[in-house]
């Protein structure tokens, strides 16, 4: 029995063992075995696989209950860390930071470097808030967050950047920026930093533009990671809040190569308006050398641009902001700088452009004809390598001839000349007329500009001619009296009495003082009576009209008022019906409003060199000696006086006469 036993045992094994292929357990055989396999626990002992599954149970809730750990942690480090950023700078000691500062300094005397690094790494540790503020502080005052600081704490930084030599301030600007970039980008708080960049670009805006190159090869690689991105534009933006030419800079080189990119578009065109805004009236004269044609233009072809790489917001912003970059563009020695602009404007007059843009080119060119000689020669270069172009510009000025005849710097034969050799090139282009376009709208814009020169050239100016020897008489005979003192003693008395026209003159001032008296006398006698007589008649009537015209006024203010009640819903069935009107209503008021200050702005630029000869003229030319601006006040004064004394003899003389009319009649 026993040897049967065994021998059947050892049989029955075989058997399972031959029941698994190659010797291997399966899946669900080895997870049986691995959980009937007695375990050792962390004492030593030896459990039972019933015991193994009971002691399983309790790590299975602890593992299920172990995320509520974290906000526990959370809770425990609130206390210590600031929620917002504002509470954070409120907990800055500036005994710590004078403290931590004069150990530095006793440790490294001769390295300042080492003393900002330190004062940044403080900064950097204690700033730490929870809720992380914007990457480039939108909708925060220019001065946010410095403006928050206490003054104990602005004074130790700018007493440290005082002790401090332009090279090691360079150096520091960049590398607060570099380490800005870096930890920003590892998830980690950089306001320190933007802080000390802020305080270190008011102070010294020079220590960070010299290394504007280094921060725009920075920002072409960062310039996928937006927040980062922004951080730094914002912070190398800080440079221009103080200096017009280096906010312009900045803006020029840093940030506009990012305005097509929609998460930087309103952050670039936002700081272009506060550069322009806060001080680009002081420094327009001087920007030449910054706001070049390539820089200018890419302004000009996101403004206009129709792609929708902006949104109407910015597109709007940006409208409004273009005019003050074409005036900066435009005043430095625009008699010389404007031939560069010439070729690029004319380039861009297609006949497919939108007609907002037409006008504006066509402006632009007829402004750089008319103030510019040289971009005649530089037309006449380009005229058959843009030969489309060059006939909507000539169509232009036909029709507006009359008007630029007057602005034009040049002398006219020169540009009939240029328009001539138009003329002939069109002539030798007419057998190519099929075959290039452009050439009969060239030649018929070039015959009617050539008709419009000539008719204007035959117009006489004989009106104002005439007002001008009129003014230029009458201040002759003026200045005659004047100098003779009295009009028998003058130059014009003396003529008059040789030529014996003295009796009829004063033949014809009697008749005139005796129709004065004989008016004078009736107006007295009857003026009061028809005054009376037409109160009396229409007196009624104007009352009536006058509370029907109080009825009408109370009438229209009613209908406005209850007018204003139905403006919104109307506005929201028309936003309804037409989806978008109201916002283009505003958009092309807006524009309408822009052009009548482009137009306002166009006619200041035109008229101030002319105004400004004209003035440099006059004063040194014509009121000097006799004619000095203390003389012609003596002048002045003897004539009023002059005035004032020929009124009381003629007052007196009228009245003399009014008393021998009214003594006449008594008697009679």
């Amino acid at each position: 029995m026993a040897a049967a036993g065994e021998w059947e045992l050892v049989k029955n094994s075989r058997k399972k063992a031959s029941s698994v292929p190659n010797g291997k357990l399966s899946k669900e055989e080895r997870k049986n075995f691995i959980e009937k396999t007695p375990r050792v626990t962390a004492t030593g002992a030896i459990e039972s696989p019933a015991a193994g599954k009971e002691n399983r149970k309790p790590k299975a809730s602890k593992i299920v209950n172990a995320p509520k750990k974290k906000p526990e942690k959370k809770h425990n480090e609130g206390p210590h860390q600031p929620g917002t950023l504002q509470e954070a700078i409120g907990r800055l000691n500036v005994g710590q930071m004078q403290n931590l500062l004069d150990v530095v300094k006793s440790r490294f005397h001769d390295s300042p470097l080492i003393w900002l690094k330190d004062l940044t790494s403080y900064l950097n540790v204690r700033i730490n808030p929870i809720h992380a503020p914007d990457p480039a502080f939108r909708g925060q005052p220019p001065l946010y967050p410095t403006s928050m600081l206490s003054n104990g704490v602005k004074n130790l930084l700018i007493e440290t950047f005082t002790s401090c030599n332009d090279s090691v301030l360079a150096a520091f600007h960049k590398h607060c920026i570099t380490s800005m970039v870096q930890e920003q980008v590892k998830g980690l708080s950089v306001v320190g930093y933007k802080l000390f960049i802020q305080m270190l670009s008011i102070q010294h805006p020079q220590a960070g533009l010299v290394n504007l190159p280094f921060y725009c090869e920075l920002r072409h690689s960062i310039q996928n990671q937006t927040p980062t991105c922004l951080s730094l534009l914002w912070a190398v933006g800080q440079l221009g809040h103080n200096d017009f030419i280096t906010g312009l800079k900045v803006w020029l080189d840093l940030m506009v190569p990012l305005i097509g990119l929609k998460h930087y578009s309103a952050f670039v065109v936002d700081y272009g308006s506060t550069v322009f805004g806060s001080g680009g009236g002081d420094g327009a004269q001087s920007c030449g050398e910054v706001l070049g044609v390539r820089e200018f233009f890419t302004i000009l072809d996101f403004t206009w641009s129709s792609s929708g790489s902006l949104t109407k917001p910015v597109q709007r912003q940006l409208f409004a902001l273009y005019p003050k970059v074409k005036t900066a563009a435009f005043s430095s020695s625009p008699e010389v700088t404007l031939r560069n602009f010439f070729p690029s404007f004319l380039r861009r007059l297609d006949v497919n452009i939108t007609h907002l843009l037409r006008v504006e080119l066509l402006t632009c060119l007829v402004q750089c004809l008319t103030q510019d000689p040289q971009c005649w020669n530089v037309w006449s270069q380009l005229y058959l390598k843009h030969l489309v172009q060059s006939s909507v510009l000539l169509d232009h000025l036909g029709r507006e001839w009359k008007v630029l005849n007057q602005s034009l710097r040049i002398k006219r034969k020169e540009v009939r000349e240029t328009i001539e050799k138009f003329a002939q090139s069109n002539k030798q282009m007419s057998h190519k007329a099929a075959a290039v376009p452009g050439v009969l709208e060239a030649t018929h814009a070039t015959e009617t500009l050539l008709k419009q020169m000539n008719t204007v050239k035959k117009t006489s100016h004989r009106p104002s001619l005439l007002n001008f020897l009129t003014i230029l008489l009458v201040t002759a005979v003026v200045w005659d009296i004047r100098s003779a003192g009295s009009f028998k003693g003058s130059k014009l008395g003396q003529t008059i009495e040789r030529l014996g026209l003295t009796p009829y003159l004063i033949t014809a001032g009697e008749y005139g003082r005796a129709a004065f008296i004989h008016s004078y006398r009736w107006c007295a006698t009857n003026l009061p009576v028809y005054y009376s007589r037409g109160c009396e008649l229409a007196g009624p009537y104007l009352l009536l009209l006058l509370e029907k015209v109080e009825w009408v006024f109370a009438y229209c203010w009613a209908a406005m008022n209850s007018a204003s009640q139905y403006i919104p819903p109307l506005k929201e069935k028309m936003e309804a019906t037409l989806p978008g009107a109201t916002a283009s209503l505003s958009y092309y008021c807006g524009i309408v409003l822009q052009s009548l200050q482009d137009g306002f702005l166009y006619i200041q630029n035109a008229s101030s060199p002319y105004l400004a000869q004209a003035h440099a003229f006059v004063s040194s030319r014509i009121f000097v000696g006799p004619l000095a601006p203390e003389k012609l006040q003596e002048y002045v004064v003897g004539a009023a006086e002059y005035v004032s004394q020929l009124f009381l003899q003629l007052h007196a003389s009228l009245v003399s006469a009014l008393e021998e009319a009214n003594n006449g009649s008594k008697t009679s």
